[in-house]
């Protein structure tokens, strides 16, 4: 079998994806309060440059909006997903998986009491990046080692410090790090314009929140800049929120100086963005 059957809808770490030995897996949170019957879901995907991932990281990291929409009523849902260090795995594995993960919980969406039409996606850094791809990328385009077809539905998405566009672009620069070793397998400018989230909004993407510091050194502010301009242009629901003098963490990068706003404060913002936008 490619996946794990879930039990019901309390707490679980589930295989979502077998691809030969490798087994991909989720950690599912369940509301901590029951408000619908079907419960909306925040979908947290973990960064690391494409080349390393911890799914309980995510969670760690976005314990305050994970906490309150928890409270809410939200079911919680954190991925692990192939990297680029394992062999052969191209950018469009890594964006696949994250697609299958999606794809695993329509499917056992009235075993875990949820609603896969009322996703609400998040992720940091390759994270974001990946969140972003997954709200605005067609369903059929990365289907590699898939084994279920069900779908489902992103509504809100509310990346942290992402990357939107991997090629080059008459801009200035978007990203601080070295691309031809954070995109391994993803070298030639067609497929960096394919795994970029800019070359897919349209008037239907989802709500989005893009929340990025002025200071990061390693993804750039104008990445969530550009998307926004791109987004607007297109008339989709979004906002932009910049912290000033944060870095990509939202950390203070400057002595005497503290990010505004804080971290604390942004991810308030998204907790009340995503219920707006449910």
């Amino acid at each position: 079998m490619n996946f794990e059957i879930p039990a019901d809808n309390r707490k679980q770490n589930l295989v979502y994806k077998a691809v030969g030995e490798r087994k991909i897996s989720l950690t599912f949170l369940p509301p901590t309060v029951s408000i619908y019957e079907y419960a909306p879901v925040y979908f947290l995907i973990p960064g690391g440059g494409w080349h390393m991932e911890k799914r309980s990281d995510m969670l760690d990291f976005a314990q305050i909006s994970v906490n309150s929409l928890r409270e809410s009523g939200f079911a919680v849902v954190s991925i692990d997903y192939r990297v680029s260090e394992e062999d052969g795995i191209a950018m469009e594995e890594i964006i696949s998986d994250c697609f299958d993960a999606a794809r695993y919980l329509s499917h056992f969406r009235e075993t875990l009491k949820i609603d896969s039409d009322r996703i609400a996606v998040s992720g940091h850094s390759a994270g974001g990046h990946l969140a972003l791809m997954l709200a605005y990328a067609p369903h059929d385009m990365f289907v590699r080692d898939s084994f279920l077809t069900d779908d489902f539905t992103i509504v809100a998405a509310a990346p942290l410090s992402p990357p939107t566009i991997l090629y080059t672009t008459d801009e200035e620069p978007t990203l601080g790090i070295q691309t031809d070793k954070a995109f391994k397998n993803c070298n030639t400018e067609e497929m960096r314009r394919k795994c970029s989230p800019y070359s897919y909004v349209s008037e239907q993407s989802p709500a989005t929140i893009l929340c990025a510091g002025t200071s990061d050194r390693l993804v750039y502010c104008n990445s969530s800049e550009l998307l926004y301009k791109k987004l607007t242009e297109n008339h989709v629901h979004c906002k932009l929120i910049l912290s000033v003098c944060g870095g990509h963490c939202f950390e203070q990068m400057h002595d005497g100086i503290i990010p505004v706003p804080p971290y604390v404060e942004i991810q308030k913002n998204i907790v009340n963005f995503v219920k707006d936008n449910i």
